[in-house]
Formats: C-alpha cells, structure tokens, sequence
C-alpha cells in the first residue's frame, strides 16, 4: 500500500512540476523533509485532492483541501546527527544524512535556534545508527505555535552530559532544554528523560485551551490545522463522548465543553499522566483519562456512549475493532485520520454506518501527507 501511494502521489506531482516555481529550500530535491517546494501551493492542495478523490473512486470525495501556511508551520523538527552530519535523511534513503544549515518548514524561532545551535553541536560527537556507536542521536526542536514557547531535547546514547557548555550559550532562547538517553538499537528520538533545565514542558493554547507538552509527548504538528480540525470534532460531538487513542488528551480536552462528558483511552502510560495533567490545568471536571489498549476497552466497556472520536495511528485500527464497533458503538463516529488509505480501509468494515461528511486539511504542505475528518452516523 506504501508504495502504492508513493507511485500515485509522484504520477500526479509530474503533472504540477515545471510551472515555474523555485524552491526556497537549497535542500531540496536531496534532503527528505518536502517533496513539493517545486510545485506553486495551489497545485499542491490540488494534487492532494486528486489524490484523495482517486484513492476513494467515488465513494467519498472532496471538493477541496483545506489550506495550511505553506511554510513555517511545523511544531516539531528532529535533527539528526550521524556520520558528520546535522540535519535530515536523504530522499528516499536510511543510510545518508543530508547537512541542513536552515529548514523552511520548521517555524521561525526554533528555524533561528537551530542555526545557532548547529556550530555547537558539529563540535559534539555524533552518533553512527549503523554500527550503533557515539554520542548525540537527535537535537530535537519544538515550539508551540499559539504560545511562542519553545522546546530543545538531545538525545544520547549514553548517560554523561557533553553538553553543558552549548546548554549554557542557549539557556536564555529556549523555555526547556532536556536531555534524553536512549541506548537502544531502534532509531528513535524519545527515551528516559535524565536532566532538564527550565521547564520539563512547554505550553500550547487552543482557543484558551492550555496543553503541556512534554519532552516525549506527541502534539499535533501544524497548531493551526489542528485547531480547525477540532472546531470541526467540537460541533459534531453530543452526549457521553468516548476519545479513542487519545493521548496527552487535545482533542478531549477541546471537545469537553460541548459533551455531558467525556472519557480518553489511551495505552501510554507518560500520555495519559500528561492528559490528567492537562485536566487539571484547564480545570475540565467532566473529563476523565484511562490508561488501556483501545481494542480491550471497545470489548469490554463502549456501550453507554453518545459520540465516539477515532483518532487512530497511521496503520489505522486493528481489524479487530471493526466488527465490535459496528456491534457496540454509539450513533455517531467523528473519525480523524492522518492517513487516508487506512481510514478508506476502516470504512469499509464500519458497514453499519455512513458518512455525514467528509473533509480535507492540509496539515503537512511540501509533502504527499493528507488528513481527513469524517463524521459517520449509525444507519436506522
């Protein structure tokens, strides 16, 4: 399926390519990070609805993809550091890294951070992800859109601390700088947090909604996409709501004041401590957080709910789900998907349901990645 969409996305990008637009990015073409900056943002959100429109062959469609700004969005940008290098993977392969001295995607503080920050770190042993040997695997840079605050954690592979001096050239540019470790086989930018300084977290704020965002935690990476996408949950949600997947509780916590409650399932442990947290923070008492499988709680505790929210992983949800869903849950689904093709996929195992509506955002501009909204009601 991967490669089926890659082959897709690339036969309609050649049909945009050449309208004389020039990239902004002197990466681009060799670093992974956009696929895109060579094709005019119109074209893109065009391509992108061709695409979701062919992937469901009539069966949905959309009349357009709800626009992003184009560049400085994202929220969050890991930086690796291997074989000499700082920056990103190269296009299309796992073994080269490709020097990255500014990143136009990245928002503009933590874009400046890095630059100065890049200087420092060449002078840090980096690591090497295929002998498994080194020092520094990530400099990882997050900055809340809303808030401004903002976020540096460097991964190592082992415990010492080499980096007091650059910590202390950055401690008056960023909110919180962490220090993660993580000796592990699997190439991964999160682990055991061993020291902080500043804050642990910094704060994001939806529409007066405060979420803390720790060094780990996972936060949507476009704060303006997002925000729109969850108006949209919040006026389709009634009743007993029930958030699958939930994580550090963003979408629950958003959607409270319009549900007689709301409860947030979610399988990480540091995810659900953070949502409970979150609650506390904004003084939400008709939320609640469980820390459980999604699929054992569908069997064992859905019915009794109004509004169920899906926000599932990229794999979409276990096929498992399916037949328990269409047996046990409520009126409505509000499915939110970071990808297309398994939310296609989970549709046509909800066969007790069809779609209210269905649309588009753009949370990823300069890439081939889409996000849907789907709002399913059970059919009587």
């Amino acid at each position: 399926m991967k490669k089926k969409k890659k082959k897709l996305f690339h036969s309609l990008a050649e049909r945009f390519r050449g309208d004389g637009v020039t990239p902004v990015c002197p990466h681009f073409e060799k670093c992974g990070g956009c696929m895109f900056q060579d094709i005019a943002y119109e074209n893109q959100l065009l391509l992108k609805k061709e695409y979701i429109n062919g992937l469901f062959d009539g069966t949905l469609s959309v009349d357009s993809v709800n626009p992003s700004e184009p560049l400085a969005y994202r929220n969050r940008m890991d930086m690796v550091c291997a074989f000499g290098k700082i920056g990103l993977r190269e296009e299309g392969s796992y073994r080269f890294v490709t020097d990255v001295e500014s990143c136009a995607i990245m928002q503009t503080k933590t874009n400046s951070l890095y630059r100065k920050l890049r200087p420092m770190l060449a002078e840090i042993e980096g690591y090497n992800y295929l002998s498994h040997k080194g020092y520094l695997r990530y400099a990882v840079f997050r900055q809340a859109y809303f808030t401004g605050e903002t976020m540096v954690s460097f991964v190592t592979a082992s415990r010492d601390n080499r980096l007091r001096d650059i910590i202390s050239e950055i401690s008056d540019d960023a909110d919180s700088i962490n220090i993660i470790f993580n000796d592990g086989l699997a190439d991964q930018s999160f682990g055991e947090v061993i020291d902080s300084f500043g804050r642990n977290y910094i704060e994001e704020s939806f529409d007066g909604i405060r979420y803390r965002i720790t060094p780990n935690s996972f936060f949507q990476s476009n704060s303006p996409v997002a925000l729109q996408m969850y108006r949209r949950i919040r006026e389709e949600v009634r009743g007993r709501v029930l958030d699958l997947y939930s994580g550090v509780g963003s979408i629950s916590l958003f959607t409270a004041g319009g549900a007689e409650s709301v409860t947030g399932v979610e399988i990480v442990p540091e995810a659900v401590e953070s949502a409970l947290e979150n609650r506390e923070l904004n003084g939400t008492a008709n939320a609640d957080f469980i820390e459980k499988d999604a699929a054992e709680f569908v069997r064992d505790s859905i019915s009794g709910y109004d509004t169920l929210i899906l926000d599932p992983p990229r794999a979409g949800m276990h096929p498992k789900m399916l037949p328990l869903i269409n047996e046990k849950a409520p009126d409505r689904i509000v499915y939110m998907s970071c990808n297309p093709a398994t939310f296609r996929d989970d549709l046509a195992g909800l066969n007790q349901y069809e779609v209210k509506s269905f649309e588009a955002f753009d949370m990823f501009p300069q890439t081939p990645h889409v996000e849907t909204l789907a709002v399913l009601d059970r059919v009587k």
